[in-house]
């Protein structure tokens, strides 16, 4: 027993994240398990023992356990050698049971014992593979829980992103979150079904008047930085990921956007209607170097206008929806992820599919891996010990990725962000895209998988495919980076968020009132506020539009039938 003690991990209590009610057999954290477990045949079958009469019915039933694994029909004499657990090529599940089935010691070896994953490794990211029905939400659920506990603790915050609702209704109703609890006005819900009063969100608000406070470098950095995540968040306007012509053209559309004060998605739609260089001549006019060139000489040309009318289709295509519209029609965003994230905050964003649709819910969780991007990358600025760690939630997240998740995700790294991505099945991403997110991730965990899924993960997981294929519900094959020298069987307990104490509704009422107050608007208030929006001024040395169409073309777009 001081052999098995001795093999067996050491782990700081103050350096884990609080989730040691995970469990894994005895076996699974051992060190180097084939010389364990030869050792623990060699101390029950020496000679002193035997010659006591010690362990005999152990030490029979252990013999001729070797005899079936070496192809020797027990009861006979062997006539070639024996083989031992370091000499059979069996994995970590195979060898306890093959070995020691019918004995104590497999009861011994295959005793769940608590298992913590290092919060240092989390902010490495994570990788969840499972089936439907398997447990993917309980273990978010499991997860998120013990981040709670941190939140209250004052050490972490937490971001969970769900197209789904019923993981974002679960957390939200929880006690904790009521008047008087731990964590009273530490919830933030962003949710598009609030249609009454619509969350102010902006595209193109960035907090430029805090990054003004930076220092030049600092400040360029993440103008950058920016540009670059506006790829991504506008790229989901097209089918496709974006060529390199319409890469250009929303890069220099984005920092003239960051230019214009109070510029809403509408401003964008402007922009890229015929005539919108005009509107903004002004604005354009304040750019300089090559951002003026080419709007003074390639905006307009006809080598970006199917470019522009192609992005403008999917534009007013998204802005149909009613909901996504009223979300993003505010010049000023009332939610400063940046603020949030630092402040310890708990941040349930609802992308409601049944509601925004494919489209829709793409954009908008998109701009929300965006911003949270952008926050973590703002953090350069603080002190490494000023960085509380920030644990983002994405269910179903294959709906929100492309190819920049590995930049977003070696980004996020760096300044004590750790995505947790969930999804059902691999074929949900691209080839390119899963080499990506397992680049990029030190926990990968996979459950409920079909063979096929099995074999392509079984390298990430350092283990056959069999093994994760025999994970029973809410199990799973699970690889720890540093932790864990190939898969372990993962156990997750079901049930216990929803057993936790949950608000009245009196308490819902409430904490709604308190958010919407904080971070929305009414609908009555918004339609007002677009209502006396002044319109951008015209470039009064050009031609003045006379026809109908071409006034059409030269003034903003109100909303109202063109004339005819």
């Amino acid at each position: 027993f001081v052999g098995l003690m001795r093999s067996l991990p050491e782990f700081e209590p103050d350096a884990t994240d609080g989730s040691a009610s995970l469990t894994v057999p005895l076996y699974a954290v051992c060190n180097d398990l084939p010389d364990v477990a030869d050792r623990i045949m060699g101390t029950l079958f020496k000679a002193h023992l035997g010659d006591f009469g010690l362990f005999a019915q152990l030490r029979e039933t252990i013999y001729d356990n070797i005899c079936r694994v070496s192809g020797v029909p027990p009861g006979t004499e062997p006539k070639k050698p024996l083989v031992l657990p370091s000499e059979s090529k069996l994995g970590a599940n195979e060898m306890v049971e093959a070995f020691f089935a019918g004995t104590p010691i497999f009861d011994l070896l295959s005793a769940p014992v608590p298992f913590s994953i290092p919060q240092s490794v989390r902010t490495g990211h994570m990788h969840i593979v499972a089936g439907s029905g398997h447990g993917k939400t309980q273990t978010l659920q499991h997860f998120i829980l013990r981040d709670l506990e941190a939140v209250v603790a004052g050490r972490a915050s937490i971001i969970v992103i769900d197209s789904q609702s019923d993981l974002i209704n679960t957390i939200a109703g929880l006690k904790v979150f009521a008047p008087g609890e731990p964590l009273a006005d530490r919830l933030v819900l962003i949710d598009p079904t609030d249609i009454e009063w619509p969350v102010a969100l902006n595209l193109f608000d960035v907090g430029l008047e805090r990054l003004d406070r930076y220092s030049p470098l600092d400040r360029e950095r993440l103008i950058n930085s920016i540009l670059e995540l506006y790829d991504f968040v506008l790229g989901s306007l097209l089918d496709a990921g974006m060529t390199q012509k319409q890469s250009v053209i929303f890069r220099y559309i984005t920092r003239l956007l960051l230019h214009i004060p109070d510029a809403t998605i509408h401003t964008l739609r402007e922009l890229l209607e015929d005539g919108g260089a005009g509107r903004y001549r002004a604005h354009i006019e304040h750019l300089s170097g090559s951002a003026r060139a080419f709007f003074d000489n390639e905006f307009d040309g006809k080598e970006f206008t199917a470019t522009k009318r192609q992005v403008l289709r999917r534009l007013y295509g998204i802005l149909e929806n009613q909901t996504f519209e009223r979300m993003f029609s505010h010049p000023k965003s009332k939610l400063d992820l940046f603020a949030e994230m630092n402040a310890g905050k708990v941040i349930l964003i609802n992308t409601a599919k049944d509601l925004l649709k494919e489209s829709s819910t793409e954009i908008f969780g998109r701009f929300f891996i965006a911003m949270i991007a952008q926050a973590a990358q703002e953090r350069a600025v603080l002190p490494p010990a000023s960085r509380l760690p920030t644990f983002v939630y994405v269910d179903e997240a294959n709906d929100y990725f492309d190819r920049t998740i590995g930049t977003i995700l070696s980004q996020a790294r760096k300044y004590n962000v750790g995505l947790l991505l969930a999804h059902q099945f691999l074929g949900q991403l691209e080839p390119k895209l899963h080499e990506a997110v397992a680049a990029n991730t030190a926990i990968k965990f996979a459950g409920g998988v079909s063979a096929k899924d099995a074999r392509a993960l079984a390298g990430d997981l350092r283990t056959d495919a069999g093994f994760s294929e025999a994970q029973p519900k809410l199990s799973f094959a699970a690889f720890v980076k540093g932790v864990t020298g190939r898969a372990v069987s993962l156990q997750i307990m079901a049930g216990e968020m929803e057993s936790r104490e949950r608000m009245s509704d009196e308490e819902r009422l409430a904490v709604k009132d308190a958010m919407r107050k904080r971070y929305a608007v009414n609908i009555a208030e918004l339609a007002q506020s677009v209502e006396t929006k002044p319109k951008p001024e015209a470039n009064t040395s050009e031609h003045q539009p006379d026809t109908p169409a071409e006034k059409a073309i030269a003034e903003p777009d109100d909303g109202q039938p063109m004339e005819w």
